[in-house]
């Protein structure tokens, strides 16, 4: 089989081997060039290459090629201190199901989710996407003589169609699960999650964690993107991890995974094992003081051990 043949046969090792690698050659640890694709595939014994140019030639099946940079500005560095605010019933919910919810992502509360940008600036997306299909069907691979000019328009209004209707499919067949990155608590969040008389906790876990809990490689973790839509545009690929600048106070990392059943479900649920995600329980510290033993005695109930411990928000000052 020729090299230059992907076969898109990914199996589970290759997904996870793809999932956290980004810039640098899995083989040599040899940093790679950006705007240069890199090789996913195996090499002669069947084991998981992400491989650049520099060890290309141990792969005897290419799977596909991939385009890290596309990715690494969502990068989230596997010690990533995340945490997840939601009222009580939420947390009794996850207890109970043993499992992370994920909400459709048409269904977040956002109009944004998955956009391209302002519907104002439509005509300078089209434009532009217009020019850069033209380009991608004159010089597609085999090509040996000119095209008509009428195919190439015709191909690159297709392709700028398939495009947007790709769009709005993903709101409606993406799910997602979302967390705040910070080292520290956010009493904004706290606010915003679980305002007064709302009680509720924060449950904490890394990137890491996160990524070992869920346990499949095609749920997609990342940092969301913040964008200003008057002077730029959301990317091309992973639109679901960009979102308005004027939401960036949120520091959203997000687990995103594709769903098609049929079905116009708002929501799906993922299994996880609650003890091994989780590093500790955070009381809202707008909760009063009754409220730390009864999630402890929740807890107990479902089977779950944790360390339930106090907001810092809660300290006090001196002067």
């Amino acid at each position: 089989m020729s090299i230059g043949q992907s076969t898109g046969r990914f199996n589970e090792s290759l997904l996870k081997l793809r999932a956290r690698s980004y810039d640098n050659c899995q083989s040599c640890g040899q940093k790679l060039p950006r705007e240069v694709a890199c090789y996913a595939g195996y090499d002669a014994e069947g084991g998981p290459l992400y491989v650049g140019d520099c060890c290309k030639h141990l792969m005897v099946e290419l799977v596909s090629h991939i385009y890290w940079w596309w990715e690494n500005d969502r990068r989230c560095e596997p010690e990533t201190s995340l945490w997840r605010y939601m009222d009580f019933a939420k947390f009794v919910a996850l207890l109970e199901s043993r499992s992370l919810y994920f909400s459709r992502a048409d269904n977040l509360g956002d109009l944004f989710e998955g956009a391209a940008g302002f519907a104002d600036r439509r005509a300078e997306w089209d434009a532009f996407y217009l020019e850069y299909f033209r380009e991608s069907v004159r010089t597609a691979p085999g090509r040996t003589e000119p095209l008509a000019t009428e195919y190439v328009e015709r191909e690159a209004a297709r392709l700028l169609k398939e495009i947007s209707l790709v769009g709005e499919r993903e709101r409606r067949t993406t799910f997602v699960s979302c967390w705040h990155a910070n080292g520290v608590e956010s009493e904004a969040l706290w606010r915003l999650y679980c305002p007064p008389p709302v009680i509720g906790v924060a449950v904490q876990t890394t990137a890491a964690l996160l990524t070992d809990a869920l346990g499949d490689p095609k749920i997609k973790i990342g940092r969301v993107q913040y964008v200003d839509f008057r002077k730029a545009f959301a990317g091309f690929h992973d639109r679901i991890f960009w979102k308005r600048k004027s939401l960036s106070h949120e520091m959203e990392v997000r687990a995103a995974i594709a769903h098609h059943d049929g079905k116009e479900a708002v929501g799906v649920l993922r299994v996880v094992d609650i003890e091994k995600m989780v590093t500790s329980v955070v009381a809202s510290p707008f909760a009063p003081s009754w409220f730390i033993p009864l999630v402890k005695s929740t807890m107990e109930r479902f089977g779950v051990s944790l360390p339930v411990i106090h907001s810092e928000l809660l300290a006090e000052p001196f002067f």
